[in-house]
């Protein structure tokens, strides 16, 4: 059902080779969904809700990565971690375990996420759990932008969204940041490219009870609350 799809490095080579071009190893890109929130806003388990289909949030969002052609996908947990994994069960994704998911910050689930991931990958998809709304199409749209040496994000009416495509070599400088740091400080330390989308999914999360029947009700995103935006 899910096939994995890795795009070619095509470089140009020079007339005195013969002209054209060559192309090298196909890239392949993994993802880290962050499942490991104390959902304090929420109460329950955010992600354990049921979407529009009745999957767990974190299922939908998985599945969209595996739809899109991106492996491995890794789903950081944290609490209600077995509820997790057995809500996950029927996809081919991973699981790494953040010790340090009470402290409720995210810096923690993406470093645990990205140490887990092979790192033959050309970048990593960060995404939060709790923005159901992402689709394959800009997932895809955003793997489709990257090139090496650069991050990715989407941009939706002037705003940044997730996922975020944070490129290989850019992973040592997340790895490095302080406990209590933002990760996005980690993504003005490289190059981030701004990929405008017409989806409004980028920027909508389901943090309280109030934006999760928002977003599950497909309320249209001019009548809605403007959604809070929460970028690695």
């Amino acid at each position: 059902m899910y096939r994995n799809t890795r795009f070619q490095t095509c470089l140009p080579v020079s007339h005195q080779e013969g002209g054209g071009v060559e192309c090298g190893v196909p890239k392949q890109y993994g993802a880290v969904i962050l499942a490991a929130g104390l959902s304090a806003r929420m109460g329950a388990n955010k992600v354990l809700l049921p979407w529009r289909d009745g999957r767990p949030l974190v299922a939908k969002v998985a599945a969209e990565f595996l739809s899109a052609g991106i492996a491995p996908v890794l789903v950081v947990t944290g609490r209600d971690a077995a509820d997790v994994q057995a809500a996950l069960s029927a996809l081919p994704v991973q699981t790494a375990h953040n010790p340090d998911y009470a402290t409720g910050e995210m810096l923690s689930s993406v470093k645990a996420g990205l140490r887990a991931l092979p790192r033959a990958l050309a970048g990593a998809f960060i995404q939060p759990a709790d923005m159901p709304a992402i689709t394959a199409e800009v997932i895809q749209t955003l793997q489709a932008a990257h090139e090496a040496g650069w991050d990715v994000a989407p941009r939706y009416q002037g705003r940044r969204g997730h996922p975020v495509l944070l490129d290989a070599a850019h992973w040592g400088d997340m790895l490095a940041l302080p406990a209590g740091a933002l990760p996005r400080a980690a993504l003005r330390a490289g190059r981030l490219r701004l990929v405008d989308v017409a989806a409004a999914g980028v920027l909508l999360d389901v943090d309280t009870r109030a934006a999760y029947e928002r977003v599950v009700g497909a309320m249209p995103a001019e009548n809605a609350e403007s959604p809070r935006q929460s970028p690695p």
